[in-house]
């Protein structure tokens, strides 16, 4: 059954841009929270020691170091790769571990030091603090591996917190060693936490293949169902964005299955336009959108309905006349069957 629906206000304001710009979106569209198995929220950390500067078999040599055989220096560590990809899919904040006196950016300094941590079961001390720990439910820990063993400022961080309750989850990067141990370590420290199977990434791959370092992460996610589920606000405005670059690719396919049937489209003027109309016009180029700009857009979603509203600086072609608009927008959606569609 079709259902009709009037689009009142600017004809323009419907358009696509070539390029989509956000300035501070609705801060519900992108939470901090991820949805734990029960259903319920959970506040996630993910906390990471990892190193710049020299590292094994990465980057690019420096003339001179000792190390320059088998090292090279990197402008972030493998380590903090990770940590960025799961913050990213999880929601998490990021939380980095560093220790009061720095280790040494090259890397034979910084074996040696390594090695004398481990050799006294030293307990570096750290420079940070996360001082709203009680607030998280689930903490991601991840770290290098140095001589096949869980780096000594690792330690120093897991006892600095009593993470009772708390799900636990490790990653590491490495050149070799997988986990080295690691896991069951850090289940034996933490033996009052839930510890979920870790994850081991080459170094190597962190730095060099994004695209397969993120899908390693994200199947490893998503088995341990960690990944942040879309909100319905981050949806509705996936499909606004989808509609604006179609209108500028005019591609009216898309055009036409994410608009409702029956949608009329009115001018300021009053003229009003059915879906094939406007649409035929944006092929035979009589309306041409070049850049579309969205300033602030706030979503609010009621049951199967939701409104997007902005302001948006729109650079287009219409009807011969060329310009840059900025003008209010009132955009409605109706979700039918789970996928969300456009009225206006």
């Amino acid at each position: 059954m079709k259902r009709l629906f009037k689009v009142v206000g600017v004809l323009l304001l419907i358009a696509a841009a070539s390029s989509m710009e956000l300035f501070a979106a609705d801060q519900s569209a992108v939470g901090e929270t991820a949805i734990g198995q029960d259903g319920s929220e959970q506040h996630i950390l993910v906390a990471f020691l990892s190193r710049s500067g020299e590292n094994y078999n990465v980057g690019t040599p420096k003339e001179g170091s000792e190390s320059a055989a088998y090292a090279g220096y990197i402008e972030k560590g493998n380590t903090a790769i990770l940590a960025e990809i799961i913050a990213e899919a999880t929601g998490g904040d990021l939380f980095a571990i560093t220790t009061a006196n720095p280790y040494p950016d090259d890397y034979a300094s910084m074996l040696q030091v390594a090695q004398e941590e481990i050799a006294t079961d030293a307990r570096p001390e750290l420079a940070g603090t996360v001082e709203d720990m009680d607030d998280y439910d689930v903490v991601f820990i991840g770290y290098p591996i140095w001589h096949a063993h869980l780096p000594q400022a690792v330690y120093s961080f897991l006892e600095s917190y009593d993470m009772s309750g708390k799900t636990v989850i490790p990653f590491n990067t490495h050149e070799g060693s997988g986990q080295a141990g690691t896991q069951q370590i850090i289940e034996d420290a933490l033996n009052e936490s839930k510890v979920l199977q870790g994850l081991a990434v080459q170094g190597k791959t962190a730095q060099e293949d994004p695209e397969q370092t993120r899908a390693l992460v994200d199947e490893w996610l998503e088995g341990l169902e960690m990944k942040r589920t879309e909100s319905e606000n981050e949806r509705v405005l996936a499909v606004y964005e989808t509609i604006q670059q179609a209108m500028i690719d005019k591609d009216i396919t898309s055009l036409d299955r994410l608009y409702l049937d029956g949608t009329i489209f009115t001018h300021m003027s009053g003229k009003t336009q059915s879906k094939e109309e406007f649409f035929g016009e944006i092929s035979d180029g009589t309306l041409n959108y070049y850049k579309y700009v969205i300033h602030d857009p706030q979503i609010e979603v009621d049951g199967n309905e939701a409104v997007l509203s902005a302001s948006v600086t729109l650079t287009a072609k219409v009807y011969g006349a060329s310009g840059e608009w900025t003008l209010p927008v009132n955009a409605h959606f109706t979700k039918i069957d789970g996928e969300w569609y456009s009225h206006n």
